[in-house]
Order: C-alpha cells, then sequence, then structure tokens
C-alpha cells in the first residue's frame, strides 16, 4: 500500500500532538478548598543551599503574607499566622479544624512575627548588600513594626535581643530605644520583697511566672544595665535569674519546666517549695509541667547574649549546662528522635514540683517544626563561644534545618508534623500542610545566624 507525503505529514502532526499533550499533563489542582495531601507523599528537599531556603521562604513571604486587612494597625496591615501554598484564592489563617477563620472574626495575628520578618529581611540586607530584591518589603514592614512596638513593655523578655540585633543591623535608634524601654518594663516589674518578677491573678492569688519569659527579663536587663549605663538594673536582673535557678531549675535533669506556681506564702514571704503551674491563662489549658524546646532555645540564647555582654563566666557556665541535657549524641533527657531525627514535641515531669519532679516522660507522637530550629542558633551561638564543644549537635541541627525543617511543596515551615516528619490530619480531613510565619521567622533566624 502506498501513502502520499500528506499522509505522513498528517501522521507525524498527530503523533507530535499525542505527545504534546501527554507531557503537559496538568498538575494537581490546587482550587478546591479541601485539597488532601496523603502524608506518605510528603517529599522534602535535601539538595537546596541555605541561601536558596532563605530566599524561597523570603519570596514566599513577600508574595503571600501580607494581611491587607484594614482592622490590623489601624489599615498598615501585617502578616497572615499561615497559609497554604498554592490555593486559589490563598487559604490563610487556617485554624486547628483546617478552615480557615470565618472573614467576620477579628482576624489573627501575631506582632512578633512581624518583628523576626523584618529582622530577617535585615539579616539578608547584610549578608547580601548589593541585593535590593527586599528593600521595599523592609519600607513595607518598618512602620508596621515601629507602631506595634513603640514605647514596648513586652513580657517576652526574648525581645530585647531582637530589638538589639536589628538595632545592629539597621542602625535606626528606634529599635535600641526600644529594647531601653522594654528593660525600663522588667526594671519596674521587678519585686524587692520577692527578688524577682512575676505576676497574681485571681485565679492563682500566691503568684505565677513563665519560667522562660521571666529568666530571659533577667538576662535583659542584666545587658542593658551594661549596654545603657545602668547599673541598679544589673542588680535585679541578677537577682531575677538566681531566684528562677533557686525555685524553678530541676536540678536532677539539667533543665526548666515552663511554668510556675505559689510564688509567695500566704503572709507574703517567698515560698521555698514553688510548684509547677496548672491551670487556664487566656482560655488554654496549661500544664507548667511540660518542657518544649522553642523556651529552651530562647533561655539559652538569652544566657549567652548576657555572657557575650558582660563576659561573667557564670551565664555562659548556665548556657552550656542547659544545652548538655539536650545536645548529641548524649541525649540525655531522651528529647531527640534517634531514628527520623529532631526533638520530640515536648517532655513532661511527673511529680508537682522542681524538688519532687518525679520521672520525665517524653510526648513522642509529633513534633514542633520551626520552634525546635531555634536550637540550632543557640547550639551555633554556644559552639562559637566553647571552642567547638557542640559541634555535632550543630550540624546535625543543620542537616535537620535543610532537610526536614524545610518544608519545600509550601516553600516554608510547618508548625507541627508527625513524628516521623510527615503532615498531621486534621478534624475536617484535611492535612496541616499550612506554612507558618513563626515557624518560618525561627528557621531563617537560625539559617542566618550561621553566617554571624
Amino acid at each position: 500500500m502506498r501513502y502520499s507525503w500528506s499522509y505522513f505529514r498528517r501522521l507525524v502532526l498527530l503523533l507530535c500532538l499525542m505527545l504534546v499533550n501527554g507531557c503537559s499533563k496538568p498538575p494537581i489542582s490546587y482550587q478546591t478548598k479541601h485539597a488532601k495531601t496523603p502524608a506518605s507523599a510528603v517529599v522534602y528537599q535535601d539538595s537546596m543551599s541555605i541561601h536558596d531556603i532563605e530566599v524561597s521562604m523570603l519570596d514566599n513571604i513577600k508574595a503571600n503574607g501580607f494581611n491587607s486587612n484594614p482592622s490590623i494597625n489601624n489599615g498598615m496591615g501585617g502578616l497572615f499566622v499561615n497559609w497554604r501554598y498554592g490555593t486559589r484564592p490563598l487559604q490563610t489563617n487556617v485554624n486547628g479544624t483546617g478552615e480557615p477563620d470565618a472573614t467576620s472574626m477579628h482576624p489573627r495575628h501575631d506582632p512578633l512575627t512581624d518583628m523576626r520578618y523584618l529582622h530577617n529581611l535585615w539579616s539578608y540586607k547584610r549578608q547580601n548588600s548589593s541585593d535590593t530584591r527586599y528593600d521595599n518589603e523592609i519600607a513595607r514592614y518598618t512602620p508596621i513594626v515601629k507602631a506595634e512596638f513603640a514605647h514596648s513593655r513586652n513580657e517576652r523578655g526574648w525581645l530585647f535581643d531582637e530589638f538589639m540585633a536589628v538595632y545592629n543591623l539597621s542602625n535606626d535608634a528606634f529599635y535600641k530605644n526600644a529594647a531601653y524601654s522594654l528593660a525600663k518594663s522588667y526594671a519596674n516589674a521587678f519585686d524587692p520583697k520577692v527578688g524577682s518578677i512575676y505576676k497574681k491573678h485571681s485565679s492563682h492569688p500566691n503568684g505565677s511566672y513563665r519560667v522562660d519569659n521571666v529568666l530571659e527579663a533577667g538576662c535583659a536587663l542584666v545587658q542593658a544595665s551594661v549596654l545603657f549605663n545602668k547599673p541598679e538594673w544589673m542588680q535585679k536582673g541578677t537577682s531575677t535569674i538566681n531566684f528562677i535557678y533557686a525555685h524553678a531549675y530541676v536540678v536532677p535533669y539539667h533543665t526548666f519546666a515552663s511554668q510556675m506556681d505559689n510564688v509567695v506564702l500566704s503572709d507574703g514571704s517567698v515560698n521555698p517549695d514553688q510548684t509547677f503551674f496548672s491551670g487556664t491563662t487566656k482560655n488554654y489549658t496549661v500544664s507548667g509541667r511540660k518542657i518544649q524546646m522553642g523556651a529552651v532555645a530562647q533561655i539559652a540564647i538569652s544566657l549567652l547574649d548576657a555572657y557575650k555582654v558582660t563576659r561573667d563566666q557564670d551565664f555562659l557556665h548556665k548556657a552550656t549546662d542547659l544545652l548538655d541535657s539536650y545536645a548529641l549524641p548524649t541525649n540525655s533527657l531522651g528529647m531527640w528522635d534517634t531514628r527520623e531525627g529532631g526533638y520530640y514535641f515536648s517532655a513532661k515531669f511527673e511529680g508537682p514540683s522542681p524538688a519532687d519532679p518525679g520521672r520525665i516522660t517524653v510526648n513522642k507522637v509529633h513534633k514542633e517544626a520551626g520552634r525546635q530550629i531555634i536550637m540550632l542558633q543557640a547550639f551555633h551561638i554556644a559552639n562559637n563561644l566553647t571552642g567547638g564543644k557542640y559541634k555535632e549537635t550543630e550540624e546535625q541541627m543543620r542537616t535537620l534545618a535543610v532537610n526536614k525543617v524545610y518544608y519545600a511543596p509550601g516553600h516554608g515551615v510547618l508548625y507541627d508534623v508527625n513524628a516521623d516528619w510527615s503532615l498531621r490530619k486534621l478534624p475536617n480531613g484535611t492535612y496541616g500542610d499550612m506554612v507558618t510565619t513563626e515557624a518560618m521567622g525561627a528557621e531563617l533566624e537560625s539559617l542566618f545566624s550561621l553566617s554571624e
């Protein structure tokens, strides 16, 4: 049988069209509100450089993170809490059920994420001075952060370190003044009869405190005493730190629980046997017996920063004593997952108080992805200050940051994952694939710290 040239041309054209259609198979749709991703389908990226990851996350936040809701910061806006990358329309501020918050609600917003984002933008600028791609973001978020933290009185002591870091990067005196304002608020909150900072509530009339917040506030006062020539703050800061170690430090385990109760006795004197907190805070049930890695990391960094400013060996000793309980390969508390890598979500003391902590049990079901990576920053600083004592731990944390904590499909970091780093299933049947600004901020700060 003979065929004409026109037949062959039509046949070739048909084959080409079939090949093109086969190769251009449409990607998975993100249009549906409840796109379901099987946990087994999670693929983490292990070939990107740290710089590539930094750019990937910053680009994601720049493109998707800004919430222009007019009720936020008097119309200036700020960052979303989280979003599902690639959804159209973009699903933002997804809550624990797996659903985006109702549009009629006052939008959730965390000013701390704005501050961390601006810090990371300045870190990128310092380390890539000729790159102007994020200059507009710095210009956008600078007035937002200044509005949020003018005359700051936030109880989180680690913010002092944030303000001073951004001041040193930007040379903008606002951040130095914000750090001073923060330290002044801690000095005013100091109770000389007790020798520390604490709170009283109607449900906890004998006083309570979050260990990390108060210890970091003490470290802020110590640093501010030197940086701002306020010698009277040194005594208050040192007293606060010593108070926490005397009453909240769990000696057998060389660490802290999260929150303490019964600070004073009925006559107002200091209670020598304070107990772990149990109750509610802002409608959340709180167990003060727990340890979580984000809090441990922030405490260690505050102690290390106090050492860098004062060169008082006691602060370095306290920081390394704390970090030793979580360092590798010893892993004395069993918080590190030796099979899948990373720290488990939390540990809990079974006893009632630091004086009687009982045994410690580790929650091995899931992990905080972002907050635990602050430990990379803590170990990096400590490693530099100790001549390489934590080299192995820092290297493992660096690998974790690149290979597991960074979630390549979402160009960011998740809040919470299963112990094997797969996605957690949410009550509405979707998976927890939302990247969060808090987690990305923590990852970025840790990665940028490696070049400092």
